[in-house]
């Protein structure tokens, strides 16, 4: 199942797989903003590789998805295991929508958290409201972090990243690497003016401290991109990445807590935005 949601200025589609945005298009420009997968439209198959991370790869299809309660692989320790990034972003999701909004809903198995997230469109901003709440009888520890991978084609030679007042580095493409950096304002602008936009996110800096800079364009030339794939995440996070070692993630819910966040994304054409408002 898919929902549609948007205005005159972003269009947004939510996928039921994961609650996962697989489209985000800035339609002043005609712009696709998300990164997808040369097969991200081919149909779901029964074949499964057995290692998690594997087949994570294997069938990733791009877009944006919530990775909780853990993300990259789980601690060896860790009972019931985890797959690679997280139960949510495997799950499939109830989907409610209207023409501007959408709600996603889903109780792990693994852990007992229920997850509520609110995905509504308003002029040229996509916010995410996001619940998590402890529906066990016993704390539970866990992670979090967002994934949205952005098309390759935005980081062009005249793009900048920052991060508050720092430039986040990019290699040059053809590149494929990773980095976890401390983010403490909680804010990321891309500015791209061969792409002719300007993208704000902005989130809270004190759940998500982290921000994992995963550089995937064109580098890879092996299984499973083989030189095709051409994205840039940029993710916030709780926790540094493979850490903590013995335990999920250093966040905690009593029984009956609840924790929430709200994450925005705002697009501007390059040039819009006065530069006393830019993060």
């Amino acid at each position: 199942m898919r929902v549609r949601i948007g205005s005159e200025d972003l269009v947004a589609v939510v996928e039921s797989d994961g609650a996962r945005i697989s489209s985000l298009r800035h339609m002043p420009t005609g712009r696709e903003l998300l990164a997808s997968t040369p097969w991200s439209d081919d149909p779901a198959d029964g074949f499964v590789m057995a290692d998690s991370s594997a087949q994570w790869h294997r069938a990733y299809r791009g877009g944006w998805h919530l990775l909780l309660p853990r993300a990259g692989d789980s601690p060896a320790a860790a009972s019931p295991p985890q797959p690679f990034h997280g139960e949510a972003a495997w799950r499939t999701w109830r989907l409610t929508g209207s023409r501007n909004a959408c709600r996603a809903s889903v109780v792990l198995r693994t852990v007992p958290l229920a997850i509520d997230r609110w995905m509504s469109v308003r002029a040229n901003m996509l916010v995410i409201e996001t619940a998590v709440r402890n529906v066990g009888s016993e704390p539970v520890s866990y992670g979090w972090a967002e994934h949205p991978a952005f098309a390759g084609d935005l980081f062009g030679p005249a793009s900048t990243v920052r991060s508050g007042d720092r430039v986040v580095p990019l290699d040059p493409a053809p590149a494929a690497s990773f980095a976890d950096v401390a983010a403490p304002a909680g804010a990321v602008t891309i500015t791209a003016p061969d792409a002719g936009v300007e993208v704000a996110l902005d989130w809270d800096a004190e759940l998500l401290p982290r921000l994992y800079v995963w550089q995937e364009q064109r580098g890879s030339t092996g299984f499973p991109w083989w030189g095709s794939m051409d994205a840039v995440g940029l993710e916030p996070a709780a926790d540094p990445y493979g850490t903590p070692l013995d335990a999920l993630g250093t966040l905690s819910l009593g029984p009956g807590e609840t924790r929430e966040s709200v994450i925005s994304l705002r697009v501007d054409r390059s040039g819009d935005v006065a530069p006393e408002t830019r993060s």
